[in-house]
């Protein structure tokens, strides 16, 4: 083997090294276990349940887009370092299992049990049974990497079984301190089902309508609620003009007022569209970390869409 093949081999060699040097004693008293989330609202969740003795961080920083995240060796020490890696199964967060797995660090999948929702027009709705829900209505817009839509914890219903799971990790994880996990994560899985409750409330009055987005991440969300969601981009690419007079068509025979863009995204598209039909963009972000006041502001500006989309058709018809 030469000189310059070994030196390639170092970086992945000391990665997994590094893997497996954890150590599976409990933390000293006033210290706290170390978890690694991939997102940061599963990292809030997991804070919420692990209270004073767990600490978890999320891989992916706020207001950076998973879709073109590519964590580094910073990332895959921080992982490696973690007593476990709570995943939602989400594409970039492949680059960082490869490398747990010869570790110590326990890869727990907090979606199990999620039934998920088809992501992307072309896709088949089996999984649905509303035919607005996860729907994004771009033709030909390519679906994810398995088919199906990834941001599953937009629904508090997947919150809740997401949390169930994390209590049940953590339980495993250090027993002593089992009764505190579960307390924890009863407090705020009652938070969340008051949450849907609230929410579902506020949005019955526009049930069946449709709202505008950049990037369809809101499938869970307009299933829980009864929404649509329309799509301006067309699976991670900016869309084509074909695609967007077609929107834009579409758009204004619905009187929307309102596209919600994603920070992560590039707004470009969304500003076009809202110029074309004299509307606004509002910043709707789904992966805000503290998921309830999240979940509470996306609730807040779907109302405002909804009644300056009101307020347009209820002006046309006087005219």
């Amino acid at each position: 083997m030469t000189f310059f093949r070994c030196l390639a081999l170092l970086p992945a060699v000391a990665l997994l090294l590094l893997c497996g040097c954890g150590e599976d004693s409990a933390p000293a008293a006033g210290e706290h276990f170390a978890v690694s989330a991939g997102l940061p609202p599963i990292a809030y969740l997991a804070n919420r349940i692990g209270g004073e003795f767990i600490h978890a961080k999320s891989v992916l920083p706020e207001g950076r887009s998973p879709h073109d995240y590519a964590p580094g060796p910073h990332d895959i020490r921080a992982a490696a370092a973690s007593k476990l890696f709570l995943t939602t199964r989400m594409p970039f967060e492949h680059s960082l299992l490869r490398p747990l797995a010869n570790g110590k660090v326990k890869v727990i999948d907090v979606s199990e049990g999620i039934q998920r929702i088809p992501f992307g027009a072309d896709c088949e709705h089996t999984h649905n049974e509303d035919p607005h829900a996860g729907h994004a209505h771009g033709p030909g817009e390519p679906c994810s990497e398995d088919g199906l839509d990834p941001h599953v914890w937009l629904s508090l219903d997947n919150a809740i079984r997401i949390a169930e799971n994390i209590e049940k990790a953590y339980s495993a994880l250090d027993p002593a301190h089992a009764a505190v996990y579960r307390a924890n994560c009863e407090t705020l899985t009652r938070e969340l089902a008051a949450l849907k409750k609230e929410v579902v409330q506020e949005l019955a009055p526009y049930a069946g309508g449709e709202f505008y987005v950049y990037h369809p991440a809101f499938g869970y969300f307009a299933h829980m609620t009864g929404l649509g969601q329309a799509a301006i981009e067309l699976g991670g690419r900016e869309a084509t003009p074909a695609h967007l007079a077609g929107i834009i068509r579409r758009a204004r025979e619905h009187g929307v007022r309102v596209i919600f863009v994603q920070p992560q995204f590039n707004p470009a598209s969304a500003r076009a569209l809202s110029q074309a039909i004299g509307g606004e963009v509002v910043g709707m972000d789904p992966l805000a970390a503290d998921l309830p006041a999240n979940i509470r502001e996306m609730t807040r500006v779907l109302k405002h869409g909804f009644a300056a989309q009101k307020e347009k058709r209820e002006a046309d018809e006087r005219r």
